[in-house]
């Protein structure tokens, strides 16, 4: 078998661990389902090309592919946001609709689209990627604390914003994985 074979063999497993993943987080982000499984296919088309280049910095891949299907998604609400009207992007540029679950609480997605994107992006990472902190700063290239006080505030602004007493909503999904 030859490097290529080899590294394509493994590319494949790396793609079945993760695709499943990437794919649910970006469709929690997106509202368009095509949208999110284009973005996800081409989160792995770049890491493909890409996979040379990455080094592992003790995270391991799985932050270094959220890292591009985050980039990927910013891209994607960038350009929607350049082919909007003029009078929209007057009002101001918004983080796009959250996608929750069925039978989620509506107030909770109202109370997602008051936080800054960058709080927003550490928040669903935590929470429905279910990064762990380290993973998140590696993911988003920032510094471990920058990680904690986006965390902190969008859990702030969300208490603000939610008035009934409601589950955790930035709890990660698992609770064996402990933030660090």
């Amino acid at each position: 078998m030859t490097v290529s074979e080899e590294d394509a063999a493994a590319f494949r497993d790396l793609f079945a661990r993760h695709h499943v993943e990437i794919r649910r987080y970006l469709r929690h982000r997106i509202a368009d389902a095509n949208v999110a499984e284009d973005l996800a296919a081409e989160t792995f088309a770049r890491a493909f090309a890409a996979r040379s280049a990455f080094a592992d910095r003790g995270h391991g891949v799985r932050p270094w592919l959220f890292q591009i299907a985050t980039n990927l998604l910013r891209d994607e609400l960038r350009a929607r946001a350049r082919r909007r009207s003029l009078s929209e992007r007057l009002r101001g540029e918004r983080p796009a609709p959250v996608v929750l679950p069925a039978g989620a609480d509506p107030e909770l997605a109202a109370a997602l689209t008051t936080l800054r994107r960058d709080e927003l992006d550490v928040l669903l990472l935590f929470a429905w990627a279910e990064l762990s902190y380290d993973e998140i700063a590696a993911a988003l290239d920032v510094p471990v604390g920058t990680v904690r006080s986006r965390l902190s505030r969008a859990r702030t602004r969300l208490r603000g914003e939610l008035t009934s007493p409601a589950a955790p909503v930035v709890a990660p999904l698992r609770p064996d994985r402990s933030p660090s």
